[in-house]
């Protein structure tokens, strides 16, 4: 188990900056298009990307189209813990419930609070990954049992940004002189029927589980060859099954707070209203939101308490303007440096539960 503060910060050179921010924006840029953006040398590039990776300063994922997949909702569960329990306690627990939990694929502990993120087939789903849970922290582990409250976002009725969105974050962060990346929209996105062939399913697993390896690699994983694997890699890509990302370790840059706004909205405004008229500041800076007609949840990684006050108030002063909450928003903030990242957009055990039905890989 690897806690936060252990590691020691990064610091950037200007260059180096650029290539970060370029990968973020769009994970699928090959080192050409990288240098011919930055003005850049392809040799530097590379090395970069290489130098990067090599430390852990950015890792790749490829997230999952669940909607596409027959999975009907995504969940946000966030909880208070007891204080006086030992946090090394209520970590190793909830790392162990965590492991043994395919649907969740993000989740972050603290001295006081939990938060993570699951995805579901459908309700009947949820309602056992709760009682699980139960289940889990009783006896000897209820000590360390949160107050859980648990949110669900069908894909039906919701939007979100389901592949990230660290692009405008970095480039804050970084203060670079270029214009600032669009971030990633929030998507209103419909469930349909799983229709991929056996081959195709086990291409998309190796890709998940895999996502920095070549077509070889992935043939030999999917017992397939190599020229079979091209083939359904451009197929899936083409077909939206997947999205590759380069996400940013933004706790071991020297950030220093994960935030989560959680509001209910009163009935009377307007599902249009939100997206047209509200300011951008809110969802331009969640790395991972998730909105419906009567409640959002928006998640922020802030490098200063500073940058969090600022935010906290360029974010919410339009809809208390407007009225728009039905009570008051409810903030968890949590200390980077006492936090332990238990799952970090680990969409490989919730796609391999979802293929085979087995609830470990």
């Amino acid at each position: 188990m690897q806690f936060c503060y252990t590691v020691a910060m990064w610091k950037f050179l200007p260059f180096e900056k650029l290539v970060i921010l370029s990968l973020v924006e769009d994970a699928s840029r090959t080192d050409a298009e990288v240098a011919e953006l930055n003005n850049m040398n392809v040799g530097t590039v590379a090395s970069v990307r290489r130098r990067l990776l090599d430390a852990g300063a950015v890792y790749y994922i490829n997230v999952p189209s669940f909607h596409k997949l027959g999975c009907e909702m995504m969940a946000f569960s966030q909880g208070t813990l007891d204080p006086a329990v030992s946090s090394d306690i209520k970590t190793s627990d909830y790392m162990e419930f965590c492991a043994s939990s395919p649907q969740i694929f993000d989740a972050i502990i603290g001295t006081q609070s939990l938060v993570f993120m699951s995805v579901l087939r459908n309700a009947a789903e949820l309602e056992h990954v709760m009682q699980r849970h139960n289940r889990f922290f009783s006896g000897g582990k209820k000590v360390s049992k949160a107050k859980l409250t648990t949110t669900s976002f069908p894909y039906g009725m919701s939007r979100g940004t389901y592949a990230t969105n660290f692009a405008p974050l970095v480039h804050r962060f970084f203060g670079l002189d270029r214009p600032r990346p669009r971030p990633r929209s929030q998507e209103s996105v419909e469930v349909t029927s799983m229709d991929l062939s056996k081959n195709e399913q086990d291409v998309l697993m190796a890709l998940i589980e895999h996502p920095t390896e070549p077509d070889r690699k992935i043939a030999s994983v999917a017992g397939l060859s190599r020229q079979a694997v091209t083939r359904i890699r451009h197929k899936l890509r083409e077909g939206e099954y997947y999205t590759p990302i380069c996400v940013p370790r933004l706790y071991r840059w020297g950030f220093e707070i994960y935030s989560v706004l959680h509001v209910h909205f009163t009935a009377d405004f307007a599902w249009s209203e939100k997206f047209n008229q509200q300011p951008t500041e809110p969802t331009n800076y969640s790395f991972f939101s998730l909105m419906k007609h009567d409640e959002a949840i928006a998640n922020h990684m802030i490098s200063t308490f500073h940058d969090y006050t600022h935010e906290l108030d360029a974010g919410l002063a339009w809809y208390h303007k407007e009225r728009a909450f039905e009570s008051e928003p409810e903030m968890t903030l949590m200390s980077l440096e006492h936090c332990v990242e238990m799952k970090a957009f680990e969409f490989g055990p919730a796609l391999r539960h979802l293929l085979t039905g087995k609830d470990v890989a």
